[in-house]
């Protein structure tokens, strides 16, 4: 429900040198397309040299179709620091129903670790299919982020199976003499009382 909020909050400023694209309803009372988009990190952390996913949402809230729709992200995730796995950081829709919605996801490697902030993207479109003028506008923003170090990471998010294992390794012996003991113990006293109970049969 919060991410389907941030969706429908993610609303874009219209550009204003194209009248078409105003948003104004026309002579049947019907607005020209709007388009309204997020952007979500899908992974819970990223990490330096693993793979993390990226996913982004457009949906048409208007009552015409959005045509020529682009949605561009590649100033946010340069080369420098990010190494693209599958996926493009700019796509093109040639059309969007009223009413339809479409989705894009990319895969990313962050080749670097420290701080970083995830703005918007970038997103074009005409309002109509008689607009002249695009609208432009922004996806939302996830708002700012922490890269680890791989062995950061691990060292605080990752399972300690090995850790556990030499842990389990180190303590058996510990365990173990005691219930020896204890069960020889055991056994020792049911023969003697086993013994005494025959010889006073």
């Amino acid at each position: 429900m919060l991410r389907f909020a941030v969706f429908l909050a993610a609303v874009f400023v219209t550009n204003a040198a194209d009248p078409a694209a105003t948003g104004a309803s026309d002579a049947g009372g019907a607005t020209d397309a709007k388009i309204l988009a997020s952007k979500f990190l899908l992974s819970r952390y990223a990490v330096e040299d693993k793979e993390f996913v990226v996913d982004y949402r457009l949906y048409n809230v208007g009552d015409k179709m959005a045509t020529k729709v682009t949605l561009d992200d590649s100033i946010n995730f340069h080369a420098t620091y990010f190494e693209i796995i599958k996926g493009v950081l700019s796509v093109e829709w040639d059309r969007i129903p009223p009413g339809s919605n479409v989705s894009h996801s990319i895969i990313l490697k962050p080749l670097f670790s420290g701080s970083i902030n995830y703005t918007a993207a970038d997103i074009s479109y005409f309002p109509s299919e008689t607009a002249t003028a695009p609208r432009k506008g922004y996806t939302s923003s996830p708002g700012e982020g922490y890269v680890y170090r791989l062995r950061d990471y691990e060292r605080r998010f990752a399972p300690r199976y090995t850790d556990w294992a030499l842990f389990a390794l180190a303590t058996t012996p510990v365990l173990l003499l005691p219930a020896f003991l204890w069960y020889s113990s055991k056994s020792k006293y049911e023969k003697l009382a086993a013994t005494k109970e025959k010889k006073q049969a």
